[in-house]
């Protein structure tokens, strides 16, 4: 393996830990956070509902309740479950219109050995799930017109890539770099320090910290 696709292979790799680090992180954070707004709620708003209800949701909900129970054989008829290989099919296509040109010729090699429909006669398996979560990197690698990863994958399953330029290297660098850049910030908040401290009195004071921040920006709003 040349010196090139070394390096190209672990940004990909990096890039693709960081990115699942990072929506970890989020979900973490934005759980952390709602779960602080509703006790900061309770103590200073409790008149308020804990969790606020989007009334088209529930009007939307009730009446599909409603239709369920009172005509199950008519909504037996009415539903149409939306077929996935044809949504799939239909992104791809988008995606590929936008996609440069060697992204496209790269993710049309890939899906020639690993397209769902050429999985079909694969027993289950770690093959078929191994193939299957390679393709999925690659669909989302073209949607994101990320030869880097179109790359990685393509080398994993023994197809030639392309030469990588240094801009996209470097790009892909920036990325990477991006990232780190959330992740501090992240990981430096207060209700992030808040969520991971086991010691109480530590996990106390943050909270009234916390509180008194968001009540004073309450009450300046």
């Amino acid at each position: 393996m040349s010196a090139q696709k070394q390096k190209m292979k672990f940004l990909a790799v990096k890039l693709a830990a960081l990115k699942s680090e990072l929506k970890v992180s989020r979900e973490i954070l934005n759980s952390a956070s709602r779960e602080v707004e509703a006790m900061f709620n309770k103590k200073y708003f409790p008149e308020q509902p804990a969790e606020p209800v989007n009334p088209e949701e529930v009007e939307i909900a009730t009446s599909e309740d409603t239709e369920e129970r009172e005509h199950p054989e008519q909504q037996q008829h009415t539903v149409h479950e939306p077929n996935p290989e044809q949504e799939n099919l239909s992104d791809i296509d988008s995606a590929t219109k936008k996609a440069d040109p060697e992204v496209k010729s790269t993710f049309r090699k890939i899906a020639m050995h690993i397209h769902p429909d050429k999985l079909g006669e694969l027993p289950d398996g770690f093959e078929k799930s191994k193939k299957s979560e390679l393709f999925d990197r690659a669909r989302e690698a073209l949607e994101n017109n990320d030869i880097l990863t179109l790359s990685d994958v393509a080398m994993e399953l023994g197809i030639d890539v392309p030469e990588i330029t240094e801009l996209k290297l470097k790009q892909t660098e920036e990325k990477v770099i991006a990232i780190k850049n959330e992740l501090n910030q992240i990981e430096s908040s207060l209700v992030w320090h808040w969520f991971f401290t086991e010691d109480a009195t530590k996990k106390d004071n943050m909270l009234k910290k916390l509180f008194e921040l968001m009540y004073a920006n309450n009450t300046r709003s």
